[in-house]
C-alpha cells in the first residue's frame, strides 16, 4: 500500500497505526531519505532544491516499491515525473488521504521540518490546488481524513479486504 497526500493529510500517522494493525513494515519516506542522503529535508532542500530532494525520493520509493511495507510518500512524490511513474504502475493500492486546505494548513504551519510549508499561505494553497488532481489521477480510493484517525484507518481496512 501506497499512501500518497497533501502535506498535513496524516499519511504518517495513517500509516504506522495501519503497519501496527496490519503486523507490516511502515516505510515513512522522508526519514528513508534522510537516511539514504545523511542530510535532514531542510539540509537536501538547502543544499539541492527540490529538485535535488525529489531524485532522492525516487530512488527510496524504487527501492521500497516492490516490498510488502506501508509507504507513506512525501506530499510532492507525484509531482516527480520517475516516482509518479513507479506510484501509477504499481500493483500496490494507492490511497489519497486528504481534507480541506484550511485543516491541512493548520496542521502544517509553523514546522520547520516542511521546506515547503513556510511559505505564504496562498502559495502553499496554490501548490496544494496544482496537486490534488494529480493524487486523483494515481489513486485507487480518495479518503477524507478530517473526520479522525479512526475512522480513516477503518476505510482503508474496509478497502483493503
Amino acid at each position: 500500500m501506497i499512501l500518497i497526500g497533501f502535506m498535513g493529510s496524516g499519511k504518517t500517522t495513517v500509516a504506522n497505526v495501519l503497519g501496527e494493525r496490519l503486523k507490516r513494515k511502515v516505510v515513512e519516506m522522508d526519514e528513508e531519505i534522510a537516511q539514504y542522503a545523511g542530510r535532514s529535508i531542510p539540509q537536501i532542500f538547502n543544499e539541492e532544491g527540490e529538485n535535488g530532494f525529489r531524485k532522492y525520493e525516487y530512488e527510496v520509493l524504487k527501492d521500497f516499491s516492490h516490498t510488502d511495507a506501508i509507504i507513506s510518500t512525501g506530499g510532492g512524490a507525484v509531482t516527480f515525473d520517475d516516482s509518479f511513474k513507479i506510484i501509477k504502475a504499481t500493483d500496490k493500492k494507492v490511497i489519497f488521504l486528504n481534507a480541506d486546505f484550511e485543516l491541512l494548513y493548520s496542521r502544517i504551519s509553523g514546522d520547520s521540518s516542511r521546506p515547503l510549508a513556510g511559505q505564504p499561505v496562498e502559495e502553499v494553497k496554490r501548490l496544494y490546488n496544482s496537486r490534488i488532481s494529480i493524487y486523483r489521477d494515481c489513486c485507487d480510493l480518495e479518503i477524507d481524513t478530517s473526520p479522525g484517525l479512526e475512522e480513516t484507518i477503518q476505510k482503508i481496512v474496509d478497502f483493503m479486504e
